[in-house]
């Protein structure tokens, strides 16, 4: 994303992006003032169809924003992007994502051959452990060919697919949020089809509100208001307070650190921010467990705001085994961030760092 004197430019890819192939984008753009235009400078100057984005309103509330879609060949690695807002008119720069070679005719085909034998084995086979073998086969075949890139809506096809495969599975999310802003279980969750049960943990008391309304009714769901820490008792979780028309963002960096809630504020460039500490139950993993009678899990899901790494080392994942790890490493130090790794590895799972900020694991 990009803030453009307060005015906020967002591209999402629709696919991957190949050499001497239209790339396929959608956006939004969200500003104080009405937006008039959008369009490539270096087209035909021919505005994007605008559509109204109420879901980025809530996120950004006090502006008013629009989507659009379009596609290119731009062979650079930002695309020039044209836009009016009231009555000024700029162009930004936007990063996009890196350009893979165009497979050969012969690579191609031998891809689609592989891809097509995969699922078609996927689909006769009945033990659902098997099809998750295969399925897993299938997105790593999908991701060598795209050289090893692996983008948030790769893990969310993963997820999607895993979903799929395992309707009933057990789930552990902590760090909820509202169950629903940038919330990578959400859609499926609220899916046809889906019947996952699991544990949903946030500490933040208008946050876990707004997911006992979103989730209250379903009883196989269930929600902990509590930090995850390395001691059972209290602990004091820290967010900024946040007027009416900042960005919903800023109310949901709930830490245990302090000082990383001011300075996830200054990437949003806010200086003169103050933060509202709340005293939660302090739970370990193992009284989470205990708590909840979780003897298995199939996904974990942990975002913390920085402290995944010292959660995610709580867990006995040979007891466990879980199919599917999601965690947050972009507030992670180095060091943490490798240890994460080792300790993965150790214990059979290969795993992918995403871009967006963060990494999925899979065995």
């Amino acid at each position: 994303m990009i803030d453009h004197h307060g005015v906020l430019i967002h591209l999402d890819a629709k696919g991957d992006r190949f050499d001497n192939t239209d790339f396929e984008f959608q956006g939004w753009v969200a500003a104080h003032e009405p937006i008039r235009g959008i369009w490539l400078p270096a087209g035909e100057n021919r505005p994007f169809t605008l559509c109204e984005r109420p879901d980025v309103i809530r996120v950004f509330p006090g502006r008013t924003a629009c989507g659009f879609s379009g596609a290119t060949r731009e062979k650079g690695s930002a695309l020039r992007l044209a836009v009016q807002v009231g009555q000024n008119t700029f162009e930004v720069e936007h990063p996009l994502p890196p350009l893979l070679p165009s497979p050969s005719p012969k690579e191609r085909l031998l891809g689609c051959l592989q891809m097509g034998c995969l699922w078609l084995r996927e689909r006769t086979t009945w033990k659902a452990s098997r099809r998750w073998h295969l399925m897993l086969l299938r997105h790593l075949l999908h991701r060598k060919q795209r050289s090893n890139v692996f983008q948030r809506r790769h893990a969310e096809a993963l997820l999607s697919d895993f979903a799929i495969t395992f309707p009933d599975a057990a789930f552990l999310q902590i760090g909820a949020n509202d169950g629903f802003t940038g919330d990578p279980l959400h859609f499926l969750l609220t899916r046809e089809g889906v019947g996952w049960h699991g544990v949903l943990v946030e500490p933040v008391a208008h946050l876990f509100e707004q997911l006992r309304q979103r989730y209250g009714q379903n009883s196989k769901l269930r929600l902990e208001r509590a930090a995850i820490s390395d001691k059972d008792g209290t602990a004091q979780i820290h967010y900024l307070q946040a007027g009416e028309s900042d960005t919903l963002w800023l109310e949901q960096l709930g830490s245990l650190d302090p000082e990383l809630v001011l300075s996830n504020a200054r990437q949003f460039g806010l200086t003169n921010v103050s933060t509202v500490a709340e005293e939660v139950p302090s739970l370990t993993v193992a009284t989470l467990l205990k708590r909840h009678t979780i003897s298995q899990l199939d996904l974990i899901v942990i975002d913390t705001e920085g402290l995944d790494w010292r959660i995610l080392r709580q867990f006995d994942l040979a007891a466990l085994r879980p199919k599917l790890i999601l965690y947050e490493h972009q507030h992670l130090a180095v060091d943490e961030r490798a240890d994460a790794h080792h300790f993965l590895a150790r214990h059979g799972y290969d795993w992918a760092e995403l871009p967006e900020g963060d990494t999925i694991a899979w065995r």
